[in-house]
């Protein structure tokens, strides 16, 4: 953009804590990431070149907390702003929401005939045989292979667990689901690897997992262009692949999967295909977060992002986890007290479940259908954005890590966002799809620009706001929902 402009001198601290919510927030939770900001000026900021997992180094930048904002913003100074409007800060959630939820649902006694259920009655607004669809953004997980010998079905008719819906045939290099697990992920109704499969066994000291296996999975995702950034670990011990907790605890020393000296080591293959965020097998009792991610050192050096997912509902005398997340609890997970909490603390959420792990006629139980419809309300009354797992961790660690500052010049305001100060994967200036849903308040909409550098965002990208009680606000658009019914059959698939 060619033209003259007038910037902000400076930011007080205070200033840049009433944005970011920061102000009184200890950040104490377990799993919570510190953002407490380090820097205080614009200039502060575009010195920094380095970031690390406690730190979040913005400019009136971290996003804040609404309703902080509207009893403790204080105005920055201007210069010569020919009546621009005043940019305040950035709101935590893309406008009207006050949260933000994901369902990450593990692929357990997947078939397709259910998967196929699930996700019409979720994702599409159509009438299914457990009612009028909801309409939500909602991604499931998948396997790529199914070593499995444990006893039992994973649906009606008494099919075997040799049908457990996974890309191969069993350990083999022969296409099971491959053609339909390949349009889903293209199609958003997949974006988690819920590990290389299902290698659960009897015997828990056994295993079919080899790194060939892990090779042959990541050559067929790139062929098909299939991309996934999320993983989340699976199973009993048989499942040597699982990694990020090992060194925790003895329990996790099974975890092989980043051991680089281990035969099943495979993350030098698996972090290079593009896996950013990664669930460790730990358990919380926590429905809802400020933040849901923190950095993760491999056993071989790599760095991703851990995730926080609520699965119990707490914790026994000798601290087992009291497991709720099958479809039967549901109802104890999506509940109005847990919604409310949310929306007042502003938080994020990403809630665990096997929505598949049953072989319930219906899939679904007639609470868990009720718990889904208190949630699609809360949704369709814009009060908590549902979304899938993959977008809600990418847009975490954008309201975290953003970068931006504000000119002023011909009585407009630019907001220029300059880059993502991310400390695990490394700065980098972001694609519109990173920030979407990034909201700002502005005393006018209308006259503020929203740039990438400094290079306007197209305008049909660009959404004004009116107040929500703090101020009016611009956005860059969330991902619209896509209520299309993408459901396949494929022969032989159950």
């Amino acid at each position: 953009m060619q033209q003259t402009k007038w910037t902000v001198a400076a930011l007080s601290l205070g200033m840049l804590f009433a944005v970011t919510g920061c102000a009184s927030d200890s950040a104490d939770r377990a799993g919570e990431a510190d953002v407490q900001p380090k820097v205080s000026t614009v200039s502060d900021v575009a010195n920094s070149t380095t970031a690390t997992g406690d730190e979040t180094n913005s400019t009136a930048a971290s996003q804040q907390d609404g309703a902080a904002a509207a009893s403790s913003v204080k105005q920055p100074v201007l210069y010569n702003t020919h009546l621009a409007p005043k940019v305040y800060g950035m709101r935590k959630f893309p406008y009207p929401y006050e949260a933000m939820l994901a369902i990450s649902s593990d692929a357990d006694s997947e078939t397709l005939r259910k998967f196929n259920l699930v996700h019409e009655f979720i994702n599409t607004t159509q009438m299914t045989p457990l009612g009028r669809g909801l309409g939500l953004d909602f991604a499931d997980s998948f396997f790529m292979y199914n070593g499995n010998n444990e006893p039992g079905y994973v649906d009606i008719d008494q099919e075997p667990m040799s049908d457990e819906l996974s890309y191969f045939k069993g350990v083999s290099d022969e296409p099971y689901a491959a053609s339909v697990i390949n349009h889903y992920i293209h199609v958003g109704w997949i974006d988690t690897m819920h590990t290389y499969g299902d290698f659960s066994r009897v015997n828990p000291h056994q295993t079919l997992f080899t790194r060939q296996l892990a090779k042959q999975a990541i050559q067929a995702l790139k062929a098909n262009g299939d991309a996934i950034t999320v993983w989340t670990d699976h199973g009993n011990k048989s499942n040597v692949d699982n990694f990020g907790d090992y060194g925790k605890s003895p329990f996790y020393s099974y975890q092989q999967g980043a051991n680089p000296w281990s035969k099943y080591y495979h993350t030098d293959l698996t972090i290079p295909y593009g896996i950013r965020f990664v669930w460790p097998d730990s358990s919380s009792d926590e429905f809802g977060m400020k933040s849901m991610i923190y950095p993760l050192m491999l056993p071989d050096g790599q760095r991703v992002w851990g995730f926080w997912r609520y699965t119990n509902e707490g914790y026994t005398k000798k601290g087992d986890p009291e497991w709720n997340w099958t479809p039967f609890n549901l109802a104890e997970q999506l509940t109005p007290a847990h919604f409310a909490q949310i929306e007042r603390e502003h938080e994020y959420s990403i809630v665990a479940q096997h929505l598949s792990g049953t072989n319930y006629p219906g899939v679904l139980p007639t609470s868990a259908v009720d718990a889904l419809r208190l949630l699609a309300a809360q949704y369709h009354e814009g009060k908590i954005l549902v979304t899938r797992t993959s977008r809600l961790l990418t847009y975490n660690v954008t309201q975290q890590y953003v970068w931006y500052d504000v000119t002023y010049g011909q009585g407009k305001a630019y907001i220029h966002i300059r880059a993502i100060l991310d400390p695990v994967f490394g700065r980098h200036v972001p694609t519109t799809n990173e920030i979407r849903g990034l909201t700002f308040y502005t005393s006018n909409p209308a006259a503020t620009v929203l740039e990438i550098g400094n290079t306007p965002i197209p305008a049909q990208l660009i959404q004004d706001n009116h107040s929500d009680g703090v101020h009016p606000s611009v956005a860059i658009k969330w991902w619209p929902v896509d209520t299309t019914n993408y459901a396949e059959t494929a022969p032989g698939v159950k």
